[in-house]
């Protein structure tokens, strides 16, 4: 076999070893922080902090980054889409945190070269190292709404991506202590069919005390301007 040849074959059997090592969901390269192959959406893992050094794109959930050689090497985070469940240990246990936008030095979470799993928030019904209790509505990878029983994104979670008159209808009336909107905008109402007084809930996360909704809502609907523009909040809705 000639030396060009062999050297063209070792190649063509590197590329095929790359193609098993690296799934579908995830794209690899270093350098400027951006994976080959376009694409916007998703999270992009930086082995540096301020969104320098290799990088790992990801667009859906890794089990154990271990097998993308980024195990425990992660500095800062990009969030190009959603909301994003990341885990200290593989398979999504140990502590983990939800991150929902870009974070230019994980040691402020305490997570700096300390992340060996992710995925999309919402995925498989876990949140915040564990907790969540299967529930879900029209949730799935990365709900709009996801309502908490318990202060701080803790505890069972129930996931919503569309209107609920009776929050009764998934055992989760009179519930909520805490929120994490990742899409739209909101209302939580303290009766049921969007009665009573409502609160706008907006892109972020929080404890509902400040709202005077904790363990107070029964129904949450997308707010819509057209029709709810001037109605006061505050003040009951009929």
């Amino acid at each position: 076999m000639s030396t060009s040849k062999a050297i063209r074959n070792g190649a063509l059997a590197a590329l095929g070893l790359a193609a098993l090592v690296l799934p579908a969901s995830a794209e690899h390269r270093g350098g400027d922080g951006y994976s080959r192959g376009g694409g916007s959406g998703g999270v992009v893992l930086h082995s540096d902090t301020r969104f320098s050094g290799e990088s790992l794109r990801v667009n859906g959930e890794v089990a154990d980054l271990a097998d993308l050689r980024f195990n425990d090497r992660v500095s800062s985070i990009s969030i190009r889409s959603g909301v994003w469940e990341v885990c200290v240990d593989a398979n999504f246990r140990g502590r983990c945190e939800l991150i929902d936008a870009d974070a230019s030095r994980l040691s402020d979470y305490r997570l700096n070269d300390n992340i060996s799993s992710l995925r999309p928030a919402g995925y498989g019904g876990g949140y915040g190292g564990g907790y969540g209790g299967g529930y879900g509505h029209g949730g799935g990878r990365g709900a709009d709404l996801v309502l908490f029983r318990d202060n701080g994104l803790s505890g069972n979670a129930v996931e919503i991506g569309s209107d609920v008159p009776n929050l009764a209808d998934y055992r989760f009336n009179d519930t909520a202590s805490s929120f994490l909107v990742s899409r739209g905008t909101w209302l939580a109402c303290v009766d049921p069919d969007f009665r009573g007084r409502c609160e706008i809930l907006t892109s972020g996360s929080g404890d509902l005390k400040g709202l005077r909704l904790n363990d107070n809502i029964s129904s949450v609907r997308r707010y819509d301007s057209r029709y709810d523009r001037g109605n006061g909040y505050g003040r009951d809705w009929h």
